[in-house]
């Protein structure tokens, strides 16, 4: 019996940002996500996963995302939004450290 590959959902930076410049702007991981309570924009949610403030309605998603990986499947090119969300709630944990 084949055991799963297991997804690592902590990657470096650079790992992310290869990610994001592989993402198409589809919004197809938003649309599957059960999490996302309010609009938001796939460029928005890219740009601020990596740089720059996080707005308010993104810092709410990257909270309320618990992981649950219905994003991958839906992805045209095989990107892992898990895996781009973990890093969002890394940088959004350190933005609170801050303050």
């Amino acid at each position: 019996m084949l055991k799963p590959t297991p997804v690592l959902l902590h990657k470096t930076a650079p790992q992310v940002a290869q990610e994001i410049r592989a993402c198409i702007g589809c919004n197809e991981c938003l649309l599957a996500c059960p999490a996302l309570a309010e609009p938001i924009t796939i460029d928005v949610l890219n740009r601020e996963t990596l740089r720059g403030e996080i707005s308010q309605p993104v810092a709410r998603f990257a909270r309320d995302c618990y992981q649950c990986s219905a994003c991958v499947a839906p992805c045209p090119v095989g990107l892992h939004r898990d895996a781009m969300m973990m890093w969002l709630k890394v940088r959004l944990l350190r933005q609170e450290g801050e303050e």
